[in-house]
């Protein structure tokens, strides 16, 4: 119940930081719709899988500068926010074949650190794209795996993403 708990305030927090912070895309592939360029985050890493387009972006929240609403000052049990247990957020926009925004299916991430060491979420619809909190404070190279019902095709990709 506590973890139930702790997840639905995580994301409640994400949200309502992230919906002040949209910042817009500074680079696009080709076919990317380009009338709606905000997004959350950096662009980390961009695919096709099975003529679908995944956009992938990358916000650590702890590295966000300006007003912040009170309840973002601080972390789980009054920690400050640079000890949240999550404070990476993931996005993932999929375009269809079609090179339309999907808004409705299902995403499930999988991040597994350089030890083998595995967090798995699903992800939230949100501002256009599905997202989910994550902790990558270690340096190294984290293994992202998505896998995403739509429109009853099942697509999987995975790549590899280096913190610094």
């Amino acid at each position: 119940m506590k973890k139930m708990i702790k997840f639905m305030v995580s994301i409640l927090i994400v949200s309502v930081f992230c919906t002040g912070f949209l910042v817009a895309s500074g680079s696009a592939m080709e076919g990317h719709d380009k009338t709606n360029s905000d997004k959350i985050g950096d662009l980390i890493h961009e695919s096709k899988v099975d003529g679908y387009m995944l956009s992938y972006y990358f916000m650590d929240l702890r590295d966000q500068k300006g007003e912040k609403p009170k309840s973002m000052d601080m972390g789980k049990k009054g920690m400050p926010k640079t000890q949240m247990d999550k404070p990476h957020h993931l996005m993932v926009y999929i375009m269809d074949k079609n090179q339309k925004q999907v808004m409705n299916g299902k995403v499930g991430f999988m991040i597994k650190d350089a030890k083998g060491n595995a967090q798995k979420s699903m992800g939230m619809f949100m501002t256009n794209g599905f997202g989910t909190t994550a902790d990558m404070k270690k340096k190294g190279v984290y293994t992202i795996t998505t896998k995403a019902m739509i429109n009853n095709e099942k697509l999987m990709y995975n790549f590899d993403y280096e913190i610094k």
